[in-house]
């Protein structure tokens, strides 16, 4: 069955039954005999989808979990109350303390923080790798258990080659975790590629629609049930109509993602195009260092991309400018994001770039093309008539 069918019958219950699993909302689950409360405590620990109690999550969240299982191609999936939430339970499950782990340099900054603030007072270490790395051995200690990535990069999109890197680490015995929220799912394959854990935060496209926090987390072999173990020790879930939520937002990943792609495509070639800008950074694009790699390994790209302004140009002017465009932290929803960017203050290094060049990070929404040019040639028009 093709991965677009699929989206459409997640979860759904027998016929006769409505077209979308309905939300349960429970903490006790109650039984008529102890023998049928001990069985269900027994199968419950080899089957995530046995009904034993809210903390295990009720039957809309094991609906999501087994179509965030099928959709990431892992032995299975848990869900976490936001995407921060998710690293944090993976990395915790899966290190201990004198570990040391390796961290790409185009991580996700609060996934660095998590690291800098929280591991590191468990005696939790790690170093910075570079993201066109391929042999981890330079970078390996004896006490190096695993290795965190994220393609395309957070905010400046480099494109790692996955299968060449996941060769290297799993040579050395490291496990590989990757934050695939850029693709949630869809667009990229982390387990498919080699690594071992894919985290997505489905506050972004899987819920579609900008009124859900949710994170994800699915994996395959040793990081499975180390995951699976931490998820229950600690009550990580996810309440029930946020699952509800992200799972009806799935019937429309495809299409919702295809627009992004063909509205954020036009929009960075338009930039492309204006003297102001110093580079557009979008895989997607011809010019784009990882795009052979990208090309290779993904099947589309989302609505996301950065543009690098030529120095002395006024990103931030710009962006108070456009009325279509509005300032947001979050992206993945229907609605079209602008906000500035400072990669270089949380990378080692930041190639390609002018020093001193403002850089705006756009998410292309749902909305017409032809409005979303008009609003940044009017910006654009605005912004030279007051200088």
């Amino acid at each position: 069955m093709k991965r677009e069918t699929k989206l459409c019958h997640y979860g759904q219950p027998g016929l006769p039954g409505p077209a979308n699993p309905p939300v349960v909302r429970a903490s006790t689950i109650l039984h008529q005999t102890l023998e049928s409360y001990k069985a269900r405590k027994t199968a419950r620990e080899s089957d995530d989808s046995v009904l034993s109690y809210g903390r295990r999550g009720t039957t809309t969240a094991h609906a999501l979990m087994e179509a965030i299982a099928d959709l990431e191609g892992g032995e299975g999936a848990w869900l976490y109350p936001t995407g921060v939430a998710a690293i944090s339970a993976v990395l915790m499950a899966l290190l201990r303390p004198g570990d040391h782990f390796l961290l790409v340099d185009t991580i996700f900054a609060a996934t660095r923080t998590f690291c800098d603030d929280v591991l590191a007072e468990f005696g939790v270490r790690y170093d910075l790798f570079p993201s066109d790395a391929t042999d981890l051995t330079p970078y390996i200690r004896p006490e190096t258990r695993l290795v965190f990535v994220e393609s395309p990069g957070s905010q400046t999109f480099e494109v790692m080659d996955l299968p060449a890197l996941c060769k290297s680490a799993h040579d050395h015995g490291l496990t590989v975790v990757a934050d695939n929220t850029y693709a949630s799912g869809w667009l990229y394959q982390p387990l498919a590629l080699g690594c071992d854990v894919s985290v997505i935060a489905g506050t972004k496209y899987l819920g579609g629609h900008a009124d859900v926090m949710m994170g994800a987390a699915s994996a395959t072999g040793e990081a499975a049930q180390k995951i699976r173990a931490g998820a229950i020790v600690t009550g990580q879930t996810l309440a029930p109509d946020e699952a509800y939520a992200t799972l009806r937002g799935m019937r429309t990943l495809s299409l919702r993602l295809e627009r992004h792609e063909t509205n954020a495509l036009q929009l960075a070639r338009w930039l492309e195009g204006r003297t102001e800008v110093a580079r557009v950074l979008h895989p997607a694009l011809p010019a784009h260092p990882g795009h052979a790699l990208w090309a290779r390994d993904a099947s589309g790209s989302n609505g996301l991309f950065s543009v690098a302004f030529v120095p002395g140009f006024d990103a931030g002017a710009l962006a108070d400018r456009l009325r279509l465009f509005y300032v947001g932290s979050s992206w993945g929803g229907f609605e079209s994001l602008v906000m500035p960017i400072a990669p270089a203050r949380d990378r080692a290094s930041l190639r390609g770039l002018p020093e001193d060049s403002q850089i705006l990070r756009f998410h292309a929404g749902l909305e017409h093309i032809d409005d979303l040019i008009e609003d940044l040639q009017t910006a654009f028009d605005a912004l030279s008539e007051s200088q």
